[in-house]
């Protein structure tokens, strides 16, 4: 038996008529709307398209592409401190000098280069670099999270068809059922009480019904708008083919060895394994504040306003800078630093942790996958055999109506289809968590009705 219970096209049919004929094809008051908004998506919209479109505009990732970019500068600017330092230096000023009063004017170029300084400077350029390095595994990361965001959202649009379907169905069934009893009640042979009841229940599946079809266009503008193309909304989308992810075994999983290679490979963690190391060169530069600093200066020009006798028109020179005091300034700097390494420490154990527990999650519901396949093929069987009874007894003359049967089978082909996106998106975020990102599917062409359980796009009544 397949996977996939598509509806027989004679049922399919009479449930045209019977909605036709209850009055329940809505409107589509987003119909015109759609056609002009989704010119800049491809119709039909499939899987690989959207996870292939460029991100870089996205405004996550240009947050953390922003700063990133800061850190680069950071760097740039913490790296130019021990540089070569040229600068023209000018004074116009008056002294006096033995019991006269005379011209004191100065016009040079000065150069100064720091030699020596125990590695202050170099560790703040490297703790920069490893917090640089740390920002872009997290721009890759925020990439990563986006594409599994997308994917789920896609899958929520075919989901919010599929459950239209079933939903609409259920409307004709009750409609039907509904018309019949008005009949009967003019007939007298059911009372008021019966018939409300009746039409309360149809009340009901009405709204539910409608519910499903705002939520075909909530989950469309949801994905338009994860893509940061909010005017682009999707009309029809094409059943993804999921092998990447349906061909996978389960039966050599190993909780230890998942988690033991979540440790080794998530890119967050190794973010805060860089931000670590960081933070540590940063101590190293901090401890050695009260430390001395040798540097080179030289100075070329017009010293003061008698060279000749005096300054003369150069000067190089060798200056030790030694702190003997700062109250208390590099001490407590040390201290800020040493608290944001702990700070580090501690989110590196509690991610660990939440790794651990997530990786588990992930792991008990692959392996239920299984079991809840079988309980899905059951009931499809079931759905497929209930129809199949249901027509008899409809060309018997026994039942007057399929309806409920009909849904049944929609659920089954809903289950079907929730659970295949369910299996991709349970391994596809056990990819990510280990570093070992597929976010793709294989090529996948426009379905059409007799080869997939539903339409792809929303049909009758429906907001695309």
């Amino acid at each position: 038996m397949s996977n996939v219970y598509p509806m027989k096209p004679s049922w399919r049919a009479s449930l045209k008529s019977a909605l036709l004929q209850a009055g329940l094809v809505v409107s589509l008051p987003f119909c015109s709307s759609s056609v002009a908004n989704a010119a800049t998506l491809p119709n039909p919209l499939t899987l690989d398209y959207v996870l292939s479109l460029p991100l870089t505009e996205h405004p996550q990732l240009s947050s953390q592409q922003a700063l990133l970019d800061k850190l680069q500068a950071q760097r740039a600017s913490q790296d130019a401190a021990d540089n070569f330092k040229l600068d023209l230096v000018g004074r116009l000023a008056w002294r006096e000098y033995a019991e006269k009063d005379e011209d004191y004017h100065l016009a040079a170029l000065h150069v100064q280069k720091s030699l020596y300084d125990f590695d202050r400077n170099q560790n703040l350029v490297d703790a920069l670099g490893a917090k640089q390095q740390a920002q872009t595994i997290l721009y890759a990361d925020a990439e990563q999270r986006m594409k599994l965001e997308i994917m789920q959202s896609f899958f929520n649009v075919l989901l919010a068809d599929f459950q239209y379907r079933i939903d609409n169905e259920a409307m004709a069934v009750a409609y039907v059922g509904l018309d019949k009893a008005k009949d009967r009640l003019e007939l007298e042979r059911i009372s008021d009480v019966e018939y409300l009841q009746m039409e309360s229940e149809y009340e009901r599946i009405m709204v539910k019904r409608t519910r499903s079809e705002y939520n075909q266009l909530q989950t469309r503008l949801t994905l338009a708008n994860l893509l940061d193309l909010p005017k682009a909304r999707p009309d029809e989308l094409s059943f993804p083919k999921l092998e990447n992810y349906s061909q996978r075994e389960t039966e050599d999983l190993k909780l230890e060895v998942l988690q033991q290679r979540v440790l080794d490979n998530n890119s967050r963690l190794t973010a805060l394994k860089q931000r670590m190391q960081g933070a540590q060169l940063a101590l190293q530069s901090q401890q050695a504040g009260n430390k001395p600093n040798l540097s080179l200066d030289a100075w070329a020009g017009k010293l003061s306003s008698y060279p000749e006798i005096r300054e003369g028109n150069w000067q190089v020179g060798l200056t030790l800078d030694i702190p003997l005091y700062d109250g208390g300034l590099t001490a407590a700097k040390v201290s800020e630093a040493k608290a944001e390494l702990e700070e580090l420490k501690a989110q590196t154990r509690l991610l660990q942790q939440a790794l651990r527990d997530e990786v588990a999650e992930l792991y008990f519901q692959i392996k239920m996958l299984q079991a809840e396949k079988q309980q899905n093929l059951v009931f499809g069987d079931y759905a497929d055999l209930y129809l199949d009874y249901s027509r008899a007894l409809y060309e018997n003359e026994t039942a007057t109506d399929i309806g409920d049967s009909m849904v049944r089978l929609s659920e089954a082909n809903y289950n079907q289809v929730a659970w295949q996106f369910k299996q991709a998106m349970l391994w596809a975020k056990l990819d990510y968590l280990t570093g070992e990102s597929r976010l793709t599917s294989s090529p996948s062409e426009a379905v059409s009705e007799d080869t997939q359980p539903a339409v792809s796009k929303p049909k009758q009544g429906n907001p695309s």
